[in-house]
């Protein structure tokens, strides 16, 4: 799975309109793990709460390489 569609499903997971906020072009691939990790926290659960959304874009801005 590429960063972009890793990135993608996040943001439709989370349900956010603004998909503008974080593009797979602000990321590199020396954080893909921690990308996958994120990915793969997300995918399995079946509901996030707005502290846990906050928190997954907090850590997806932390790891924008742009």
């Amino acid at each position: 799975m590429t960063i972009e569609q890793m990135i993608e499903a996040i943001l439709d997971k989370l349900n956010i309109i603004n998909k503008g906020v974080i593009k797979a072009e602000q990321f590199d691939g020396s954080k893909n793990e921690d990308l996958k990790e994120i990915y793969e926290f997300v995918m399995m659960r079946d509901s996030l709460s707005l502290a846990e959304v906050d928190a997954i874009l907090d850590e997806l801005k932390s790891l924008k390489t742009v």
